[in-house]
């Protein structure tokens, strides 16, 4: 017996998108926010991150990753690898500071495009599960 071929396909990869217009967006106050946290090596994370998505073509399990440690490195949460940043140099930054403003708030955004890309996870596999039903997947 022949199998449907189906007519409605899931789209190329939204989580890399977003991810990907996300980091156009805020890439560069992301590297600045990361070297004021970790130095030069906060800025090299968010530039790997940054060329790993450029190539990819699809969000994977690493790139996910590496988006939570992100957020970890700026939410100053411990990140538990031996890259853990020394984060001395945070003590020296006035709480209301302007640059302490803009961490917080790219620390939100961040957060909120986590949350955006598991959302598209749950829906991504209901349409799974609503093609299979189907019969055509």
């Amino acid at each position: 017996m022949l199998r449907k071929i189906p007519t409605k396909t899931l789209p190329a990869d939204r989580q890399l998108t977003i991810v990907r217009s996300h980091l156009g967006e805020h890439g560069t106050a992301l590297c600045n926010a990361a070297r004021l946290i970790a130095g030069d090596a906060g800025t090299a994370r968010v530039l790997r991150l940054m060329c790993e998505l450029r190539e990819a073509a699809r969000l994977d399990r690493s790139a996910r990753r590496r988006l939570v440690d992100l957020h970890r490195l700026l939410s100053l949460e411990p990140v538990g690898d031996s890259f853990e940043p020394d984060l001395s140099a945070w003590v020296l930054l006035d709480p209301g500071s302007p640059e302490v403003e803009q961490i917080c708030l790219l620390t939100d955004q961040l957060y909120d495009l986590l949350i955006e890309v598991g959302a598209l996870d749950e829906q991504q596999q209901a349409e799974a599960l609503a093609l299979q039903a189907q019969g055509v997947a």
